[in-house]
């Protein structure tokens, strides 16, 4: 049989196995399964994946028929194709779009410089438009144009006109410095921009070389603190400012508890129906946790306390050792989760009549974890929590929080592996003291992972189908459900991680640095009130 009557056959065979379901993609979520990036599965992804059958997969390439990034194009990948008929794209995970958020977005695209309705210099920098006014274009500049200069030069930083303003022209006849008035850009962003001009501007994928553009902060940046919630409507916490030198990460922890409008202690149960989180640029990730009664116990909030870190030496915070991670205590026993983010100015909002009910004199425990690794100067971090509560009267369902971690994870240098667990709903039951009949129904999901992790999915276990996809380790999707995700006691969510160890010279394993691992799911679900058992405290 020679190859083209092989490459019928499995088309015809796989066509022949399709439902008409299609995988769900929420808001941010990544369709890899759209090989040729023309914005949606078909038949043409299909024979892209035929035709490389046993072939390995490559990370960098424009077009990847390895669907699943296992390392090699295989029967798995035709077969996601396959179910996936139809599906179109609904985001943009490329080098581009980073760029555009960090960059254009925050400090030239707005309506006095590069944006409707100025356009200054004929330059429109929002999205999408940035590509098609930057890209192989002429400077309206007479000198640049005359020097033949482009804004950007597809593959030549140094005759990229754009990059020269954003450094700074040492010609007069260029002009200033870009942006204008607005202060520099911290050097790592420049040099993302000129890593994404050497490999060629692509409009999508991803360039290697290229970090979390999230976490570097302009020099001139201003943080301006969010107002609290009206009186009556809810509560404000705050991380105070601490120091992160340059070259350095920290992660720390700081203990507070909810006042109200007047400072004092609140009493009685909350029903927290919506969070707001605020912090500067450079943050890798923020957690609200609350301690148990056993953490209080155990003395956590008082543990290896240092003045050093704090901008005020009277802060009490805790400075996280990634080599002794249990010296501020253990999580699910004396810490709970409660919220989290990796994206600054977040809202996480429960569907009507759901709150998650915490004791009011809860002693909440925020973790932040910020890097400054390209920085040259001392990063302050802070971080603003805004929690908004409804009455009792209002709660007709009870939250309750999703945070599954899989530490099973070792991949050999230049290995590929994935990573897989299942939460099941039975044991949920069980710990939490539901009823032995309750439905469990899940309206949010999102998911946590390091750099080498290249996807990240989520199924539900009795029907496989897909509840949240990701690639941006940096800035994963949330996944929120128009319709919950019931799950009675016999179901469960199966999550994957796929990570490749292409750059380190040692097995790549669960840890809590930027340069380790995880495989995180966080969410939600809620529960009729009568059916809901007590929270572990």
């Amino acid at each position: 049989m020679n190859k083209y009557i092989s490459l019928t056959t499995l088309i015809i065979f796989f066509v022949g196995i399709m439902t008409l379901s299609v995988f769900g993609h929420g808001e941010g979520s990544t369709l890899l399964e759209d090989v040729n990036n023309d914005g949606i599965v078909n038949i043409q992804d299909l024979v892209l994946v035929a035709n490389s059958l046993g072939e390995p997969g490559d990370r960098n390439a424009e077009q990847n028929p390895d669907v699943n990034r296992d390392g090699t194009v295989n029967i798995l990948d035709l077969v996601r194709v396959a179910n996936s008929f139809g599906a179109t794209k609904q985001n943009d995970n490329s080098t581009y779009h980073d760029i555009q958020d960090n960059v254009f977005d925050k400090s030239c695209a707005n309506s006095v410089c590069h944006a409707p309705p100025s356009n200054s210099a004929a330059l429109n920098l929002t999205y999408g438009q940035s590509y098609h006014d930057l890209v192989d274009r002429i400077p309206r500049n007479p000198a640049a144009a005359a020097a033949g200069m482009k804004l950007i030069d597809p593959g030549n930083p140094d005759n990229s006109f754009l990059l020269t303003k954003l450094i700074g022209p040492e010609n007069p006849e260029f002009g200033g410095r870009m942006p204008f008035g607005g202060g520099t850009l911290h050097n790592g962003k420049i040099e993302a921009i000129k890593t994404w001009i050497e490999a060629g501007a692509p409009q999508n994928g991803k360039v290697p070389g290229v970090g979390d553009l999230g976490v570097l902060r302009d020099p001139d940046e201003i943080f301006e603190a969010p107002l609290p919630p009206a009186p009556g409507e809810g509560y404000q916490l705050q991380l105070p400012p601490f120091k992160i030198e340059p070259g350095t990460e920290r992660e720390v922890f700081y203990a507070a508890q909810l006042l109200d409008h007047e400072g004092e202690q609140v009493e009685g149960d909350i029903y927290i129906n919506r969070v707001e989180i605020f912090y500067p640029s450079g943050s890798h990730h923020f957690i609200l946790y609350r301690l148990t009664e056993e953490g209080l116990a155990n003395g956590v909030h008082k543990r290896a306390i240092d003045p050093s870190i704090g901008v005020n030496p009277e802060d009490e915070f805790r400075d996280l050792d990634p080599d002794d991670p249990q010296a501020l205590g253990n999580f699910g026993v004396d810490r709970l989760f409660v919220v989290g983010t990796q994206t600054d100015d977040t809202l996480f909002e429960f569907p009507e009549g759901v709150g998650l009910r915490v004791p009011g004199d809860t002693v909440f425990d925020l973790n932040s974890h910020y890097i400054n690794l390209l920085g040259d100067e001392t990063l302050i971090g802070e971080t603003y929590v805004n929690i908004y509560t409804i009455p009792e009267e209002e709660v007709k369902y009870e939250a309750v929080e999703i945070f599954v971690s899989n530490r099973q994870i070792n991949v050999p240098p230049d290995k590929i592996r994935v990573s897989k667990l299942t939460w099941y709903v039975e044991d949920e039951i069980v710990t939490r003291g539901h009823d032995s009949d309750a439905e469990l129904y899940v309206f949010l999901l999102t998911s946590h992972m390091h750099r080498h992790g290249e996807l990240f999915e989520i199924f539900q276990k009795s029907t496989g189908d897909l509840l949240h996809r990701s690639i941006a380790y940096d800035d994963a999707p949330i996944t929120i459900f128009d319709s919950p995700v019931i799950l009675n006691s016999e179901d469960g969510i199966s999550f994957q991680c796929t990570f490749n160890n292409y750059d380190k010279n040692e097995p790549l394993q669960f840890g809590l640095t930027s340069e380790d691992e995880m495989c995180i799911i966080f969410g939600y679900y809620y529960i009729p009130i009568e059916k809901a058992g007590h929270l572990i405290q």
